[in-house]
């Protein structure tokens, strides 16, 4: 090869290199950012409360009227009052005599009872005349045989009378008086083979009159 050649050959070479004769390596790749995306935390469900059963409250006894049982009374027209029994049954007749209110508490057993009587009379009604209307009233209600055994005045105007019946067996005590053109009474009595059973009671019945 000739000088001129050789030449040619070098400078093509120096040429090349400068150029970067070198195939170029292909660039890097670009680095892929990826966005951090926020955590979601899953929602706990929260456990509702649950609510308690209403607790039924427990039924109350019936309070008594009072603490020894016994409740008040007052008579028709509000003549006078007294302390019956609570738990005994109360009755209303208005027809078993003209003119006239019997109201009757009956002991639970049925063998004793507190009965009221009121009948509207005339103003002019004497002693004798009341006496014998309550003694006839009295037979009507409590047997036609009824005897009297004690007629006793008490200091507040009433008459006591202490009674007995045979054919019904029964034995009894009768208040009686007038008041405001009225004639009234009120009885308290047992069946003879029970006295001991309500005996004291019914003396607490006759214990508790006041005026109305």
């Amino acid at each position: 090869m000739n000088t001129k050649t050789l030449m040619s050959v070098l400078l093509a070479a120096v040429l090349i290199n400068a150029c970067g004769g070198q195939t170029a390596a292909p660039p890097a790749p670009e680095a892929v950012v990826v966005e951090e995306q926020p955590v979601v935390e899953e929602a706990v469900p929260v456990e509702q409360p649950v609510p308690a059963e209403p607790v039924a409250e427990a039924p109350q006894p019936d309070a008594p009227a009072d603490a020894s049982g016994m409740m008040p009374y007052t008579a028709p027209e509000g003549l006078f009052t007294l302390e019956v029994p609570s738990g005994w049954s109360s009755a209303k007749d208005t027809e078993v005599i003209d003119n006239t209110v019997v109201e009757t508490h009956t002991a639970p057993d049925g063998h004793a009872f507190v009965q009221v009587v009121v009948n509207e009379v005339g103003p002019d009604m004497n002693h004798v005349v009341k006496g014998q209307v309550t003694l006839d009233f009295m037979k009507r209600l409590y047997g036609s045989d009824l005897r009297v055994a004690t007629d006793v005045t008490l200091p507040d105007g009433r008459e006591r009378l202490e009674w007995w019946s045979d054919d019904n067996k029964t034995s009894g005590t009768t208040f009686f008086d007038t008041a405001e053109n009225f004639l009234f009474f009120y009885t308290t009595s047992y069946e003879d083979s029970y006295k001991k059973d309500h005996e004291t009671i019914l003396k607490d019945v006759n214990n508790s009159y006041s005026i109305g």
